[in-house]
């Protein structure tokens, strides 16, 4: 009998002192929030990169198959000219090519 309540001494002071590692300590709870919180943030930054790689890969996909394309862009960014083409450049952004 004396064994059991030694026993459940030990298990109780343990249960005290890791409860208060948990809570009240500045390497228990809040900083597993944080840690959290920090994690959540850099996993929506993964998957925004992720989408943008996408979008990238399929332009470089299409820059290589399509060869209308890669003349249609040359044409429209590098302001190039087929023969017997009048190019007209506007003075003002609002008549500019959207993104």
């Amino acid at each position: 009998m004396s064994w059991i309540r030694i026993l459940f001494t030990f298990l109780l002071l343990l249960n005290i002192v890791l409860s208060w590692k948990l809570f009240g300590h500045d390497d228990g709870w809040k900083s597993y929030l944080e840690l959290q919180h920090r994690r959540d943030s850099i996993v929506q930054q993964i998957s925004a990169i992720e989408e943008i790689n996408l979008d990238l890969s399929r332009e470089i996909r299409r820059l290589i198959t399509d060869h209308e394309y890669v003349a249609s862009v040359i044409r429209m960014e590098m302001h190039y000219l087929q023969p017997n083409e009048v190019l007209y450049i506007p003075q003002n952004d609002t008549f500019r090519r959207l993104p």
